[in-house]
């Protein structure tokens, strides 16, 4: 199998929303029990920078951020999700390696982001990452930040 081929911003909603229902047991707790997933995905669609992973037609990676906050440098990262074929392969690192550098060509100075208590896994990635706890998040979720001090580089995909 070739590895997938990375892009920004090319995928629509219908996409979107396919990957996350194919992920949907990824997350916990389950994320089609936390939101519409339909709307959500025409949210991620219209407003969030999205880092994308493809395998020909299929979206089998995603980072959904929101870098766009005109009176904040923060950005927020919304989703984070890998189809259970394509996991343990560094797509997961490969496209947040992207978000984060975007992130700084964009001139956020922070990154946030939640994270469930129980998921261990998923709180040992984003600290691999440099992600560090900042305390809670909504109800069952902590909160995690990046601090990002170096704005030099320049993103390739």
């Amino acid at each position: 199998m070739n590895d997938p081929s990375i892009s920004l911003n090319t995928s629509d909603a219908v996409a979107i929303e396919l990957h996350l229902r194919q992920c949907d047991e990824r997350f916990y707790p389950r994320l089609s029990g936390r939101v519409d997933l339909g709307n959500y995905a025409k949210k991620l669609a219209l407003f969030a920078d999205r880092f994308e992973a493809w395998q020909k037609n299929r979206l089998v990676g995603l980072i959904a951020a929101y870098l766009n906050n005109p009176t904040s440098r923060q950005g927020f990262i919304s989703s984070v999700s890998v189809c259970g074929d394509f996991e343990r392969r560094g797509l997961a690192s490969e496209l947040m390696q992207k978000c984060i550098q975007l992130a700084r060509d964009k001139d956020r100075n922070m990154l946030e982001l939640e994270v469930s208590e129980i998921d261990k896994s998923k709180r040992a990635f984003y600290l691999k990452h440099g992600f560090a706890l900042s305390g809670k998040g909504r109800s069952g979720f902590s909160r995690m930040e990046l601090r990002l001090l170096n704005n030099e580089h320049t993103t390739r995909f």
